[in-house]
């Protein structure tokens, strides 16, 4: 992440404006600047930007022009304007700098943003998978695999990132790998926390309902988990409790939100699932198939599947 940059050198140390410039050509004081065109602030400025944009990858790049698209956000045509903002005048250099680097620092937020619901998805995704694929799986197995799908995910799209900017080095940075996969695997393990919600919900809407909750809490724990390692291993990042407090909440939303729409999901499947099965019981029940009664005789189902289940043993009987 690229700072904001502070005015260096013999020059005024106070923000220079258009009026700084109009006083010293009133008074014939040369020795501020002629021109904007010459001010070497405005160079300064833009090797800020130019530095910033260097680091911005695939997804960086291409979240950028989507903003740039619709009209919405910070973007580096936006920074652009804040440049000229201050040539003409209308801003000071402290202030052009700092919208810069706020820029920076949304790209930034923006990739974590993306990678940690790639992260959930896909870790949820897998648990359902290997469910479906061994008829069950335990608890801890299950949270191992959502840490290292997880951990492999985040770790991923952000080295692909840096791999695809100007930065020479950057996709090879192991420190950077390391916390990545770290903070992927709080992330991938948490998320399959949130999908045992799902399982024992009653309906489709009982599963969102429950599963947006857990997905808050265990979003909020992600955050501040993801939070603290990136201050542990930033030597630059200090630790703040308003960034704190904003990242909790941030991954808090995020976690409710994906929460209710893959435990709607993953109740949606299951009961179609399930009512498939039955339907092709009740066929086989029918069909006299010894088999069929015989799990239709012993089997108990629950809320609406009871009414199903009552009459699949009616007819097995």
């Amino acid at each position: 992440m690229v700072d904001e940059i502070n005015l260096v050198g013999n020059y005024k140390q106070k923000p220079l404006t258009y009026n700084d410039f109009r006083f010293g050509v009133e008074n014939q004081d040369k020795s501020i600047f002629e021109t904007a065109a010459n001010n070497p602030n405005v160079t300064l400025l833009n090797e800020q930007l130019d530095e910033i944009s260097s680091e911005q990858g695939i997804i960086k790049t291409g979240w950028n022009d989507f903003k740039e698209l619709v009209g919405f956000g910070s973007s580096v045509e936006k920074c652009e304007d804040y440049i000229n903002q201050y040539k003409n005048g209308e801003i000071t250099f402290e202030e052009a700098s700092e919208k810069i680097a706020e820029f920076d620092s949304k790209q930034d937020s923006s990739l974590n943003l993306f990678s940690n619901i790639a992260t959930s998805v896909l870790a949820i995704t897998a648990i359902g998978v290997a469910t479906v694929a061994t008829g069950g799986i335990a608890v801890g197995a299950a949270i191992a695999i959502g840490a290292a799908v997880g951990a492999a995910t985040k770790a991923g799209m952000k080295t692909l990132d840096r791999a695809t900017n100007e930065v020479k080095g950057d996709a090879g940075d192991m420190k950077e790998i390391a916390k990545d996969a770290l903070s992927g695997a709080v992330t991938g393990g948490l998320a399959t926390a949130t999908m045992g919600t799902a399982g024992g919900a009653s309906c489709v809407k009982e599963a969102v309902k429950n599963c947006a909750i857990t997905g808050a809490k265990t979003g909020a724990i992600s955050g501040a988990a993801n939070y603290s390692i990136d201050c542990t291993f930033d030597e630059d990042k200090d630790f703040n409790f308003g960034e704190l407090a904003s990242a909790t909440a941030s991954n808090a939303a995020t976690g409710a939100v994906v929460g209710a729409v893959m435990g709607g999901a993953n109740r949606y499947m299951r009961d179609t699932g399930i009512l498939k099965a039955g339907c092709n019981l009740e066929k086989m029940v029918e069909g006299n198939n010894d088999v069929a009664k015989e799990v239709a005789a012993n089997s108990v189902c629950t809320s609406e599947y009871k009414i199903l289940n009552d009459r699949l043993k009616s007819i097995a009987a």
